[in-house]
């Protein structure tokens, strides 16, 4: 008897509406994915060359936008970014992955293509592994940080990705080129900030001579009361053996 993982046991009770759902949700988070290596320096060829390899198993054109997916990638980049106010084309893709690796740009995208040439299975609502996309169909992982208790099928998180992604969701494409240095907002944390998607992060600094009461409350808001209370027990500890 197949013994089921975690992935595989939550796929296998969806409903067919579910996963569909749940396939529309990853797409999302693929584009916001894309949407956060544009706004931001830091990225290297390996960020890249992850996107793309996640995208030609779960291909996000094919399920954005939710009411009128497209079938052609191109179409669905050009219509859903843009470099300098033009919508993203082929070449810009090449450009972008070029400037990380120099002389790379053409072959990984050309690549890309190629596989992407292969047909679509999408992964059915029980999980199965025959995806001739390239990987075993089993669900794919959500964004660092994300609340996977919540059972309400919203996932939740603060990664720049699933940012993104929200920030797409609620407030569009054209977000996209307003994130970056110099621009509208210096970080997608900013953006989302600012459109209630994620609430500003407060720092409480704790000095020899701050207010306990104060510093035991902020402690009990952050870390929540289970938390907070191991970490009261901790301090006991560390105290007692000193």
């Amino acid at each position: 008897m197949k013994t089921l993982t975690h992935d595989e046991a939550r796929v296998g009770a969806m409903t067919a509406e579910e996963a569909g759902e749940a396939t529309y949700e990853r797409a999302l988070q693929i584009q916001g994915a894309m949407a956060a290596l544009l706004s931001r320096q830091s990225a290297a060829i390996t960020d890249w060359e992850s996107l793309l390899g996640t995208m030609k198993i779960t291909r996000p054109w094919m399920h954005l936008p939710k009411d009128q997916p497209h079938k052609d990638f191109y179409k669905w980049l050009a219509a859903q970014f843009k470099i300098g106010g033009k919508p993203m084309s082929r070449d810009q893709l090449v450009a972008i992955v070029d400037a990380y690796a120099p002389g790379r740009g053409t072959p990984i995208v050309a690549e890309f293509e190629k596989a992407i040439e292969r047909p679509y299975v999408a992964v059915d609502s029980r999980g199965g592994n025959n995806n001739p996309n390239g990987r075993k169909g089993k669900n794919q992982s959500y964004p660092d940080n994300v609340d996977s208790s919540d059972r309400s099928g919203r996932q939740r998180g603060t990664s720049a990705d699933y940012l993104m992604a929200q920030l797409i969701a609620k407030v569009g494409t054209d977000v996209v080129e307003r994130i970056g240095p110099g621009r509208d907002f210096p970080s997608v944390m900013a953006a989302a900030v600012h459109y209630g998607i994620a609430k500003r992060r407060v720092r409480y600094e704790v000095t020899p001579d701050c207010n306990t009461s104060n510093a035991a409350a902020r402690i009990v808001e952050v870390l929540g009361n289970e938390k907070a209370t191991e970490l009261m027990t901790a301090i006991a500890l560390h105290v007692r053996n000193k």
